[in-house]
């Protein structure tokens, strides 16, 4: 037992100095040796990957990005994945990112419909019941970009990528406007920007890639448009008494349906040929939508003044403004015809 005069706990024994300059000496040269290798390899590894970057085929590919830095640490995470080389041209370097851009659009679904599950306001559910549509559309846009610019080097191919990836960045901002005003989306506006940024990215590299020299540069004003047939030509130069339509809408009943929703919701789902709805004369209080499946829908009507579609939806009663359409089509599959809305006299 201790004594009133003894210390409670032993006292710790005196280190040699000598020995305690050795260590200190050590840690400090230790410590000097490893910020030397990391000021040492990081600079080779940044140079490493900006001459991938700077030995593709195509090294101007972000010189009209809004921002340079971002869209080349893009490009970065291709080259350093082992996703493009060296020998990657443009197109290949754009088709790449694009797959990857896919990827990161399907991983963002699940997120927000989780997000949506667990929120109860009916606005917040409404907006990010938007957003899921939204980006499945612009899966559709950029997997039609990347097959149109894998067929050929052409300047409609290009100009086809350019209003569907333009188009992709709309769907994006769209759904973040909705966003705006909401609480509880933080983390959805965090994945929206991202996707932003990989829109403007893609565009951005999309304008770096030359088209083929050789082919003529197709001017719409100097004759027929190419992607228009015949026979759908002689349908838009046609009056509705002429044309033969597939179905007809009639408040009346004296069509096949009294709704322009019933008419839609029947035509077969992506057909291959012309289908033509005729609208009779009248006015007809819903709010129509054409969704992706209808394709090559026609619609044709008794005159401006006759044929009259109207809805009520809006921002003020609880609708979004993408909801909000009297009709409208949500996507234009592959060409830009899918769907026609013809008021003849």
């Amino acid at each position: 037992m201790a004594t009133p005069y003894q210390p409670l706990f032993r006292e710790t024994p005196k280190q040699n100095p000598i020995i305690s300059c050795k260590i200190l000496t050590f840690v400090i040269t230790f410590v000097v040796a490893l910020f030397s290798v990391v000021f040492l390899v990081a600079p080779y590894q940044f140079e490493l990957e900006h001459s991938k970057i700077s030995s593709l085929p195509a090294p101007q590919l972000c010189e009209s990005a809004q921002d340079s830095q971002l869209c080349l640490s893009y490009v970065s995470e291709l080259v350093s994945n082992g996703i493009v080389t060296s020998d990657s041209h443009g197109v290949a370097v754009l088709q790449k990112f694009l797959v990857k851009y896919v990827h990161h659009m399907n991983s963002a679904i699940p997120v927000v419909h989780k997000i949506r599950n667990q929120i109860n306001d009916i606005s917040q559910k409404g907006a990010l019941a938007d957003c899921l549509e939204l980006l499945d559309l612009s899966i559709d846009l950029v997997t039609d970009s990347i097959a149109a610019l894998g067929k050929t080097r052409s300047h409609l191919a290009h100009a086809n990528a350019q209003v569907w990836l333009s188009g992709v960045l709309t769907n994006h901002v769209t759904c973040l406007d909705g966003l705006d005003s909401l609480s509880n989306t933080a983390s959805t506006g965090t994945i929206l920007e991202e996707l932003i940024s990989r829109a403007k990215t893609a565009l951005a590299i999309l304008a770096s890639v030359t088209t083929d020299p050789n082919e003529e540069v197709f001017r719409p004003l100097l004759g027929k448009i190419p992607w228009v047939s015949s026979s759908d030509r002689k349908l838009l130069e046609s009056s509705a008494k002429d044309i033969k339509a597939n179905a007809v809408v009639a408040q009346d009943g004296s069509g096949d349906y009294q709704t322009l929703t019933e008419a839609v919701a029947a035509a077969p789902d992506k057909s291959k040929n012309r289908y033509v709805i005729y609208v009779k004369k009248g006015t007809y209080k819903e709010n129509v939508e054409v969704t992706k499946k209808k394709m090559n829908l026609m619609i044709v009507g008794d005159g401006m003044n006759s044929t009259i579609i109207t809805g009520s939806l809006n921002v003020v009663d609880g609708s979004t403004t993408f909801r909000s359409a009297t009709l409208g089509k949500s996507s234009v599959y592959q060409t830009t015809y899918s769907f026609f809305l013809i008021w003849s006299n």
